[in-house]
């Protein structure tokens, strides 16, 4: 077998957690994928929530690539510019609830458990509005006034009929 590092670590972690679930999933099931003892696991996790939370947070950083790399556009207004990157905040959410519901909800109920972890995503979001929109301090507003947008716990509601409606509208009260 390659060398054990954290990455077979975590992609052997995500197929398993896939499978079972994260209730269900243990270090055991992953050392023994890994023919590995679970001991083995400790030289690069501290634990089973360190484990997780590390995963947790390459399945956010991987799925977020996008959002954070957005740039603005010469052409447009910071308030466009916003309005754009809102719209991507969204729609990225939503791809991800529609392309592969079952890790989405694992991830994102992990996620939501971890107040640091959902802390940090927050803030990381609130600065980008701050960047994209020049508004200096109302990042955290932004971000608030389109949680229905991007929170998961209204992820079953974003293939409603008058999604893209009800966005504007909010925009509309925004902008």
């Amino acid at each position: 077998m390659a060398r054990l590092s954290q990455e077979i670590i975590l992609d052997m972690a995500e197929k398993i957690i896939y499978e079972k679930g994260m209730e269900k999933t243990t270090l055991y099931d992953i050392a023994g994928n890994l023919n590995v003892t679970h001991a083995a696991l400790y030289k690069h996790y501290r634990n089973k929530e360190d484990l997780f939370q590390k995963l947790a947070l390459r399945w956010l950083e991987e799925t977020s690539r996008e959002i954070f790399a957005w740039t603005k556009k010469a052409d447009k207004s910071p308030n466009d510019d916003l309005h754009d990157w809102l719209w991507l905040l969204a729609e990225t959410k939503k791809k991800l609830f529609d392309n592969d519901r079952k890790m989405f909800l694992l991830y994102t109920d992990y996620i939501e458990q971890n107040s640091e972890l959902v802390t940090n995503h927050l803030e990381h979001l609130a600065q980008k509005a701050e960047e994209i929109s020049g508004r200096a301090n109302q990042g955290a507003a932004i971000i608030t006034a389109f949680v229905y947008f991007h929170n998961p716990y209204f992820a079953h509601r974003w293939s409603r009929a008058g999604h893209a409606e009800l966005f504007e509208e909010v925009w509309s009260l925004f902008k």
